[in-house]
């Protein structure tokens, strides 16, 4: 199964459900711009400069969370394997070629670069755009966070992965189940052949099925330990 997390700018943050209930997300000032002391505005500094980082939130800081900074506004493909889940970014239109995912499934560990490890006792997961508080998204207008982390855990029991949206953007996270567990967590970039950008007559052109369609592509690996 697979799902998708829309990003207007900024990182994804990857955390416990019920900790996501938690997540303030953006609080801007008087001319726009994030409040530096919001959760949004503290996740901005923890990856500036840095494609991942971790950070803590709730009144005291009982909750992390994995940042993952994709490189700008895009969408990353959010895919379930048997022993956890792996984000992917590529720069082409979903569908177009499955070369990225076949680059980012055959890493090997020698190209990737351990973060840490993501704590997950629940099994349920949120990738969603670090900008989005839980108290914006479509799981209910509840201002409690217990409630909210309620909402969460019924959504769960659906058919997930389940996808998050906002009023005015769709997709901007999805629910995820996996198995509960300690996850280690590693980043991989590949500087492909052909670049980022297909030319337009490939990209509005059917599906290609080269296994040498070389494009570039970064993703985030989360491996359950001791699977």
């Amino acid at each position: 199964m697979s799902a998708t997390a829309n990003s207007l700018g900024g990182p994804l943050l990857v955390c416990e459900a019920d900790a996501f209930a938690h997540w303030g997300g953006a609080e801007h000032g008087p001319g726009g711009e994030p409040d530096p002391a919001c959760d949004y505005g503290r996740a901005l500094s923890a990856v500036d400069d840095e494609e991942t980082g971790f950070i803590r939130f709730g009144d005291r800081g009982e909750h992390k969370g994995l940042l993952w900074d994709m490189e700008g506004e895009g969408t990353a493909e959010v895919a379930l394997s048997a022993d956890g889940f792996l984000l992917l970014r590529s720069w082409l239109p979903q569908g177009g070629t499955a070369a990225p995912r076949r680059r980012a499934a055959g890493a090997s560990p020698a190209e990737e670069t351990e973060v840490g490890d993501l704590e997950l006792p629940g099994g349920r997961v949120v990738v969603a755009w670090a900008a989005t508080g839980s108290r914006e998204n479509d799981i209910g207008s509840f201002a409690d966070p217990g409630e909210r982390a309620a909402a969460l855990r019924a959504l769960a029991r659906l058919h997930p992965p389940v996808p998050l949206h906002l009023d005015h953007v769709l997709h901007v996270g999805a629910l995820l189940s996996t198995e509960p567990g300690t996850y280690r967590v590693s980043s991989g970039w590949h500087e492909g052949t052909r670049g980022r950008s297909m030319p337009a007559e490939e990209r509005h052109g059917p599906p290609r099925a080269a296994g040498d369609d070389d494009w570039s592509c970064l993703w985030v690996r989360f491996s359950r330990r001791g699977h």
